[in-house]
């Protein structure tokens, strides 16, 4: 005979498993939360590391593989090395014929020309006959003479670009466009409306260095490290900036060789053909990647002086660290802008 306590203590232990499984319930969603689980997706793409982080969204893994997907179609349109983009395809055909592009291209060489026409040709795309003689574009580096720098100056001239509908011309044959200053910002650019229009609700994108922020709580404030340029510590400093913003940085320790003790890095001055020596950093804070990304260049090239009052004018924030390491700030982001460890 069973006993008569059993259908109790049944019931009693049924319910205490139902409580446990409530409370374990409770604090994951706690948890969870709290500790929210990211996505960090990372490739090499357009000669630099590229990373999406994607917080609390559905598919986030998809959603964050997808936006890798745009950066790498991008890269086969914007890429000098890969002889099927669309700016392989120009540079060959330079003075010989127009060529018929895409609308990504199209669109990345309006802007370049805007911003070349704004920055007075401190920033221009066609340097590329300049960082091809200096092997930047493809790591066979060398110090060019300054007859061959004086013959590749000729062919460095943004309005020597001439625009026809869907087709582009370079005007001079041996003209060639470099658009790593500025590729990265129009990838991250695309990036980011794509993850808004998926209703992402929180995620980054960092492509070497060009960041821009998704958030959907309008209090949030994000903190963004700058490199210290001088190598004396890790973090120049911090910026505490909204979503939607973009970041942007150019150092002169990105791409660089040293010869005969001589450091030579990427950033020409599209006026000597030689590295810019102003700055050793500078930081564009703005609303576009793709202008942040163009800016950090054209300002590097102008320097401290001129590069303040560039940033004045359009509206911009800038952090720029001078060939001496001194360190200036536009007004608009003395409140938004920390050294590290003061």
């Amino acid at each position: 005979m069973s006993s008569p306590c059993y259908a109790p203590r049944r019931i009693k232990s049924f319910f205490i498993v139902i409580v446990g499984v409530l409370i374990v319930l409770v604090l994951y969603w706690r948890y969870t939360e709290l500790f929210p689980k990211i996505t960090k997706v990372t490739a090499f793409l357009m000669d630099t590391l590229v990373t999406i982080e994607i917080e609390d969204t559905c598919k986030k893994d998809l959603i964050a593989n997808e936006g890798i997907e745009i950066m790498q179609s991008l890269q086969n349109k914007f890429d000098v090395n890969i002889s099927s983009s669309d700016i392989a395809k120009i540079n060959i055909s330079a003075g010989i014929n127009p060529v018929k592009i895409s609308e990504d291209t199209l669109e990345l060489l309006k802007e370049s020309i805007r911003i070349s026409e704004l920055t007075k040709g401190a920033f221009d795309i066609t340097i590329g006959a300049l960082t091809r003689e200096w092997g930047f574009t493809d790591g066979n580096y060398r110090v060019p003479d300054d007859r061959e720098i004086k013959d590749k100056l000729k062919l460095v001239n943004y309005k020597d670009i001439k625009i026809y509908d869907s087709k582009v011309e370079l005007v001079k044959k041996g003209m060639f466009l470099d658009l790593g200053g500025i590729a990265k910002g129009y990838a991250v650019d695309k990036v980011y409306e794509f993850l808004k229009n998926k209703g992402v609700k929180r995620a980054i994108i960092n492509a070497g260095g060009t960041i821009k922020t998704v958030e959907k709580d309008p209090k949030r404030v994000w903190r963004i490290g700058i490199k210290d340029p001088t190598g004396n510590k890790d973090i120049l400093g911090v910026l505490y900036l909204e979503s939607g913003l973009a970041v942007a940085t150019s150092g002169d320790y990105e791409r660089y060789f040293m010869k005969d003790g001589v450091k030579y890095h990427h950033l020409l001055d599209p006026k000597t053909g030689y590295p810019s020596k102003f700055c050793k950093s500078v930081t564009v804070v703005s609303k576009s990647a793709v202008e942040a990304d163009a800016l950090s260049t054209a300002i590097f090239v102008l320097g401290p002086k001129e590069g303040l009052y560039l940033a004045e004018e359009l509206g911009i924030g800038v952090v720029i660290v001078d060939s001496k390491g001194n360190v200036f700030v536009s007004d608009n982001l003395k409140d938004r802008f920390r050294l590290y460890g003061k």
